[in-house]
């Protein structure tokens, strides 16, 4: 499979939800250059609000897990589901029981899905933006830098 998958997950705090703090968060990109890897692998990506948004990458050969995300070649086509992962404490406006719409790439495509959560434990409210990037068929490493052939917005207003 020439799949490659690049998920990134933003973290931060209310200190970052309004304001300054706000802009600076909205100016960070929805993606990143890819590493030199063989497809398919995983390209991870955290930006963590206590880190000062410092992207901390990591590569994994394969795909990701058919618990997170389920990639399905189908004559010639590739259908994305995305599995509701979000920690059970967690909170986007979803029903506990609600799964993402299946999408479906052709080669040489791209998808862009989003969906963020609220975060509550007993440290505190929190909040993360998942952005999950999906390429088929084609590798550059400014891919996910361009404008994706289909996006998916689930994002709620939290």
């Amino acid at each position: 499979m020439d799949i490659v998958v690049q998920w990134m997950r933003l973290y931060w705090t209310k200190n970052s939800r309004g304001g300054s703090g706000a802009i600076r968060r909205s100016a960070l990109p929805e993606a990143f250059a890819l590493p030199e890897a063989e497809p398919p692998f995983v390209h991870e990506v955290q930006l963590l609000e206590r880190n000062g948004f410092s992207p901390r990458e990591t590569v994994t050969s394969g795909l990701p897990p058919a618990s997170q995300v389920e990639l399905i070649e189908i004559d010639g086509l590739l259908r994305v589901l995305p599995i509701r992962n979000a920690p059970e404490w967690a909170s986007n406006g979803l029903d506990l029981a609600w799964r993402s719409p299946t999408a479906t790439i052709r080669p040489r495509q791209t998808l862009r899905r989003q969906i963020n959560h609220r975060l509550t434990t007993e440290r505190g409210r929190y909040y993360r933006l998942d952005t999950l990037n999906v390429s088929y068929g084609h590798r550059t490493a400014e891919l996910f830098l361009h404008p994706p052939t289909q996006r998916v917005d689930e994002r709620s207003h939290l």
